[in-house]
């Protein structure tokens, strides 16, 4: 009797483990839509950032947003990365940016969401206020399972040269911070 109370309570336990583990594949992760845009810093900081310190045109200015959509099929993903690229400038003075995410804890669904984000003065200093073009990989177990560019391209631009690291931003190191949850999948925090 002992035996089949163990068994009952867990079975079931050992089952999410062994499919939050190792459930996921390439054809479990699917990469939706990739979009950027320019958006300006939330409303509810501009009230908060009033007076002499901060500068109007500051507050006026846009960030580069740039948002992945993905789906996964199994109950849960313990961990995956997504891996973006920015490319400013045209010809000799194209730059390459790349920043990482690490989701955790994603759940079964088609629209998870996950950004990054650029300030307003590194998009006007490289870029001249412009976006040639955005690009965006998934990774699961250190496994290529989707990318994909806006605008689309055949080529792999960002391979083309050493991207340049630390100036995309998580939504936690931006002015987004307050709202990141609601929007996006968890991040792994990396001491």
């Amino acid at each position: 009797m002992v035996s089949l109370l163990a068994a009952c309570f867990c079975l079931p336990a050992l089952t999410r483990a062994q499919m939050s583990s190792g459930g996921a594949g390439a054809n479990d992760l699917k990469l939706g839509k990739i979009s950027y845009q320019f958006v300006p810093t939330p409303d509810d900081l501009r009230g908060f950032f009033r007076g002499p310190t901060l500068a109007a045109s500051a507050l006026n200015a846009k960030w580069l947003q740039v948002e992945v959509q993905f789906g996964s099929d199994p109950d849960w993903v313990d961990e995956l990365q997504v891996k973006y690229y920015v490319l400013l400038g045209k010809g000799q003075d194209a730059r390459v940016f790349s920043g990482q995410m690490t989701h955790v804890n994603v759940a079964r669904g088609s629209y998870h969401y996950s950004a990054m984000f650029m300030q307003p003065n590194t998009v006007q200093e490289y870029g001249h206020g412009q976006v040639e073009a955005v690009a965006a990989q998934i990774f699961y177990k250190n496994q290529l399972v989707g990318q994909d560019s806006v605008p689309p391209s055949r080529v792999d631009w960002w391979e083309k040269s050493t991207p340049t690291t630390g100036f995309l931003l998580s939504p936690q190191q931006t002015p987004w911070l307050v709202i990141a949850n609601e929007r996006y999948e968890a991040v792994k925090v990396t001491p």
